[in-house]
């Protein structure tokens, strides 16, 4: 089992070796890249720093076979890694240019970026800071019941600047009722299958969540024997009922570039909202399910774009950010 330490949260900007290579440079930034969210905190990527290189590697080993068969949120978490290394170069004043998959036919080597002095901040990246990513967390509350302002939802829609990428946020209250059903159907099916409580009681097990090791062994205990579905299901009727936005990632297609670059996008979205104070939380379990996934896409207005991820917007009734733990970069450099 991966050692998970919280302490790698602690990150300052003013730690950066300006006076080193850019080799040293490079694996500075590194530390702002595991700080990704990823599907159940697996953390699936891995790194190798080479020269002005960086490649991002898919550790297929950290897959979920039950939840994620496909790999489609493995991939989309690799692209949140990803776009926290091109927000922390940006900062940083590091040029960089990515090659997806640029090896053919091998889909570990998740992506190559190169990097250069002489960067500037990107138009789309404006909202998405380094204290962004060190606050940001997964906020799991029903949200307090207070209106999206049009300007920051319109700020957030410019994020979206990828043209195979089309995002949607909206309050429509049919398509709310829509998800919410899609969302209570989606929890019932998984716990009542008895491999899905395996899965995710072994990761709990493990420790991503930030739980003690005795409580983290009870934990898996618990969900692996008990069908707990209808309080999830209950519990994320009060929370998507609680949406001030609901959100949706769409592609032109579904392969693992879209994939990441679906992952990126919402990293960025999540960074640009945390910065205006603004909570995003994932709504996975309906993706998940290829008939329930096909239902989402039915409720958008313009056919023929694939849902890639639906997340929910609002105010948080937090107040504390919880924070999950992190493989320091030692772990993820190979």
């Amino acid at each position: 089992m991966s050692l998970f330490r919280k302490d790698v949260w602690e990150v300052s900007a003013e730690d950066f070796p300006v006076d080193f290579p850019l080799e040293t440079q490079l694996g500075f930034l590194l530390r702002y890249a595991i700080l990704a969210p990823s599907v159940k905190n697996s953390q699936p990527w891995a790194f190798s720093v080479q020269g002005n290189r960086i490649h991002l590697i898919a550790d297929l080993s950290r897959s979920q076979a039950v939840t994620d068969p496909g790999r489609r949120e493995l991939y989309i978490s690799l692209g949140c890694a990803l776009e926290n290394l091109l927000v922390a170069a940006e900062h940083f004043g590091l040029r960089h240019g990515v090659s997806y998959f640029p090896v053919l036919g091998e889909e570990e080597l998740v992506a190559t970026v190169h990097f250069a002095p002489g960067g500037v901040p990107s138009h789309a990246r404006a909202g998405a800071t380094l204290s962004a990513i060190l606050r940001r967390h997964n906020d799991n509350s029903v949200f307090r019941p207070v209106r999206v302002p049009e300007q920051l939802r319109l700020r957030l829609l410019a994020c979206c600047v990828e043209p195979e990428l089309r995002l949607h946020l909206t309050d429509d209250r049919h398509f709310h009722r829509w998800v919410d059903a899609l969302t209570l159907e989606a929890d019932r099916v998984e716990f009542a299958n008895p491999a899905f409580r395996r899965e995710l009681g072994y990761w709990i097990g493990q420790g991503v969540f930030g739980e003690s090791p005795l409580r983290a062994r009870l934990g898996q205990m618990a969900i692996s024997r008990i069908n707990i579905g209808e309080a999830v299901a209950q519990q994320d009727h009060e929370i998507v009922e609680s949406a001030a936005l609901v959100g949706l990632i769409c592609a032109t297609g579904d392969n693992h570039l879209d994939h990441v670059k679906a992952g990126q996008l919402f990293e960025r979205l999540w960074l640009t909202a945390t910065a205006m104070n603004v909570s995003i939380h994932p709504m996975s379990q309906t993706m998940r399910r290829p008939g329930l996934r096909a239902a989402v896409g039915e409720l958008l207005p313009s056919p023929g774009w694939m849902p890639q991820h639906l997340f929910r917007v609002g105010f948080s009734s937090r107040k504390d950010d919880r924070h999950t733990p992190r493989r320091p970069v030692e772990d993820v450099l190979v």
